[in-house]
């Protein structure tokens, strides 16, 4: 390859993570690869699944290329540590490994220091509740935070919980923000009607939806009881609409068809075209036991959704007026008079793209924060 041809080869930086699935972590990280300028900078996968994942498809369009290797379950340790120092062995030309996963991060870290790269420990998420099974991921996390080069997080919650105040504190660390393409969200009366058709809502009847993976932390048996709560608040016809998968899912549809109010809740699945369906919807309801940011609920604000969400969400996840913190998670009776409250009195949904964008949301700025943080590494090095 000739000299020329090298100067303008984009650089190349490693993400590592369970599964490129949608999810929060994972939706961020191709919201920062669709906007990125790739004639710079190009994106690898380092995976933990063989199977073929929801982005998959897309990364290899983009020009991205997806590893694969098994999931560190803490007695594999010693093979896990293996097969960071194989793979780093045979590739070790990345202008940076970014790392989002927790529970093996510091071997990953390890690794690819050893072949001198720049590494980012990126934390998405606060701790949930002690358990031997958490605390087992925090014994094997905890060395990251003196081991990585540069730590980002959603929030400075998130960074807290995985790295400590010390690195919190540091001129290592800084927030950045889990941006979306706002655009797409902002509120569109005809996209509303087209959508509402698509999944047969009538005018009449109130959509209420939540966005999350059916897991723990996102709650959703209070959800249900939340919902069965307004269902007792209005004569209209309400439905709820659960966008999402995961492994809580059948106990989930169990639960809605025990409390008899299986015929109004709908399970939609992962979706494409989440934008359009928010502008379909009248409520976001968001009640999740810990969240490093929850960026589903700033593509509800993003859409003018009336959103009630977790006081367990850290303060930037709250951007736009039509957001509000409830005052616990024991209390569905409060959390639907919030809800119907917040409906009966919702203002224009438009303008409220504008203000997640004044909070920082949007994906070209965090975009410019990363292409930022990987170039300048690159010409302190020399590179």
């Amino acid at each position: 390859m000739s000299e020329e041809n090298d100067r303008i080869s984009p650089v190349r930086v490693l993400h590592v993570i369970g599964a490129m699935d949608r999810g929060g972590a994972e939706s961020l990280i191709m919201n920062l690869y669709r906007k990125i300028d790739r004639n710079i900078i190009q994106f690898d996968f380092l995976v933990h699944e063989d199977r073929r994942c929801d982005f998959d498809e897309e990364i290899l369009e983009l020009g991205g290329r997806i590893y694969r290797t098994f999931r560190f379950n803490g007695l594999n340790y010693f093979s896990y540590c293996k097969s960071c120092a194989d793979f780093f062995s045979n590739h070790n030309d990345y202008v940076a490994v970014h790392v989002h996963i927790g529970s093996c991060a510091a071997m990953v870290i390890r690794g690819a220091k050893r072949h001198g790269l720049y590494t980012i420990a990126h934390s998405h998420n606060t701790n949930p509740p002690l358990s031997i099974l958490e605390l087992g991921f925090r014994v094997f996390s905890f060395p990251t935070r003196y081991l990585a080069d540069c730590f980002l997080a959603c929030s400075e919650e998130a960074g807290r919980d995985r790295f400590g105040k010390r690195v919190v504190s540091s001129t290592a660390f800084s927030v950045l923000n889990n941006g979306i393409d706002v655009e797409q969200y902002r509120f569109c009366p005809e996209k509303r009607k087209e959508i509402r058709k698509q999944v047969a809502l009538d005018d009449e009847t109130l959509a209420i939806c939540h966005i999350g993976r059916f897991s723990e932390e996102k709650n959703h048996i209070f959800l249900l009881k939340v919902f069965a709560s307004l269902m007792e608040r209005t004569e209209k016809k309400i439905v709820l609409c659960l966008i999402g998968r995961g492994p809580l899912e059948e106990k989930i549809k169990k639960e809605a068809s025990d409390m008899g109010i299986q015929d109004d809740v709908r399970f939609f699945g992962v979706r494409s075209d989440v934008p359009n369906l928010l502008m379909g919807m009248d409520c976001f309801i968001f009640p999740s036991i810990w969240e490093g940011l929850g960026i589903a609920a700033i593509e509800a604000q993003a859409s003018g959704l009336p959103s009630i969400l977790s006081p367990a969400l850290p303060r930037i996840a709250f951007c736009s007026r039509t957001a509000i913190r409830a005052t616990g998670l024991d209390d569905p009776f409060c959390w639907a008079d919030l809800a119907m409250s917040a409906i009966l009195n919702a203002g224009d949904r438009e303008i409220c793209a504008d203000e997640v964008i004044k909070a920082g949301f949007d994906i070209s700025r965090s975009a410019k924060k990363v292409t930022t943080l990987y170039l300048e590494h690159r010409l302190e090095e020399g590179k």
